[in-house]
Order: C-alpha cells, then structure tokens, then sequence
C-alpha cells in the first residue's frame, strides 16, 4: 500500500471539523498527515506570557493523539510570525519578542518531550517595519537553533517572493542546520532552486503544482495547509487533496515508485521519523 502523507494540516478542536477533517483525508487514501498549531486566536486562546503557548501546543498535540486513530499523525508546534507582529502592536516590540522567544522554548521542550516532531516559526508574509522585520528574523534564526539543539525540522511560514529561498538559506547555514531539517511550507514548485539552496519544499498543492514539482525531480513533500475554519471550508485546501492529487498523476502515468519518494522517504529524512503502513 502505497504511504500518502500531507505535510501540513491544521485541526481545529474548538469550533472546527477536528477529526471529521482527518477521516475525510484517511477515505480519500490518506495515511501520514503532520497537524501544525494554530495561532491562538484562532483556537479561542489568548496569550500574554509565553507560557500561555502551552495551552495552543496542548490543543495541537490531543487533536494528533485523536487523529493517530484514524492515521498516522505526528505534531508540529510553534509560533506563528503574525502571533508577533499582533503582540508588538498590542504590548510593545520588546516584551512581544521575550514573549514569542519563550513560546518558542516551550515547543522545543514539547520536542524534547516527544510530543512533537518539529518546531514552526518564520517571518511575516506582508510588509511590515524594518524594526519588525529585523526582529522577526532573529526569532526565525532563534527558533533554528533550538532545533539545532534538539536535532529536529523547522517548518517555516515565510513570504516567497524572489530572493526568499537565499534568505532563508543564508539564515539556516549561520545556524547551521542540515539540509532536510529546513522545510519552508507553503512553497511553491521551485523545486530545482531549493536543492540548489539546501531548503526543503513543503508544496502547497494547487492547481498545476504537483505537476511542475515532478518536472523538477522528487525533491520535494505535499500539503494542503488546510485551516480547518468553518467559516471558510476547504480553505487552504480541502483534506483530500493531497490523495486525490497523487492517484490522479499516477493514474496518468507518473510511477508509484516516485510517490514512495516524495510520500515517505523524504518525510523520514527531513523529521527523522519512520513512515511505514
């Protein structure tokens, strides 16, 4: 059986589908799925200190525990870069960096713990302040080297304008992290421009973006960055997108083996996890 992993989902527990969501990717042939935190806001939670983190990345890590009934799941937590930006406007720059700094610390321990596999951070997708945008990279590269401390994956939400996959390069060799580890979600199909730069692309698959990804070669994972908002359903994508995608092209004539690739082996390279069925 062939593994179909989405490498970027979230689930809402408080107002969303939930598990709904994960049974509708695991009928459609869905089998590894990564649930990323959401920000707080958007799962009723409210934070002031970093410890209020905790209960986001606790909220994350019971939807994995309930989707690991229907699939294999695993947790990434962390701090999204718009949680930043609205703490500096609403509480000053500097307590919104010591803030999201020690959320940060939290999801390396929830790492160290076992309770996740990677950490999320990034920087705004959106013009903002220089001061903003400065500080917003050094919580980028501070998050980094946690994972360097933990030996674990970043997952980074990050613009993708021209120039971003350097950046984000430069910003990963300072912290020295491998290769794999640097996963930049919500890529686009540049799949020959991030081999070239040791970043790893997490493809958002749209229309198009999975077929301009195998034009480049296998370097590259799947995910829908579905939000799981039931006031916009199916946003980003819908949850069997992923599956539905990968049967389509091989039903076109794209080898299963290739899919092996893409659905497993480079999963398991990039988290240090084993994905098996």
């Amino acid at each position: 059986m062939l593994p179909i992993t989405d490498d970027h989902m979230h689930i809402n527990l408080n107002g969303g589908r939930g598990v709904e969501a994960v049974k509708e990717f695991k009928n459609a042939g869905g089998t590894h799925v990564f649930i990323v935190s959401l920000p707080a806001g958007e799962v009723g939670r409210t934070v002031a200190r970093g410890e209020d983190f905790r209960a986001v990345f606790d909220d994350t890590v019971e939807a994995t525990r309930r989707a690991n009934e229907l699939v294999r799941a695993y947790a990434v937590v962390g701090v999204h870069p718009a949680e930043y930006i609205g703490l500096a406007e609403s509480l000053g720059m500097e307590r919104a960096y010591s803030i999201v700094k020690e959320g940060l610390e939290i999801a390396a321990k929830y790492v160290a713990e076992g309770k996740a596999v990677a950490i999320k951070s990034g920087r705004p997708h959106y013009p903002v302040s220089p001061e903003l945008w400065e500080t917003s990279n050094a919580l980028m590269r501070y998050a980094m080297d946690l994972c360097v401390d933990e030996d674990c994956a970043i997952q980074l939400h990050t613009e993708s304008e021209p120039g971003t996959m350097e950046s984000i390069s430069d910003i990963a060799k300072q912290a020295r992290m491998e290769p794999p580890k640097v996963i930049k979600h919500f890529s686009p199909p540049l799949v020959r421009e991030c081999e070239s730069l040791n970043v790893f692309p997490s493809v958002i698959c749209s229309r198009g973006a999975l077929e301009e990804a195998l034009s480049q070669g296998t370097r590259f994972m799947l995910e829908t960055d579905y939000i799981d908002d039931p006031n916009r359903p199916g946003a980003v994508l819908g949850p069997k997108t992923v599956p539905r995608k990968t049967k389509e092209a091989i039903r076109n004539g794209v080898p299963e083996e290739t899919f092996y690739k893409i659905h497993k082996d480079n999963p398991e390279k990039s988290y240090g996890i084993k994905i098996e069925i």
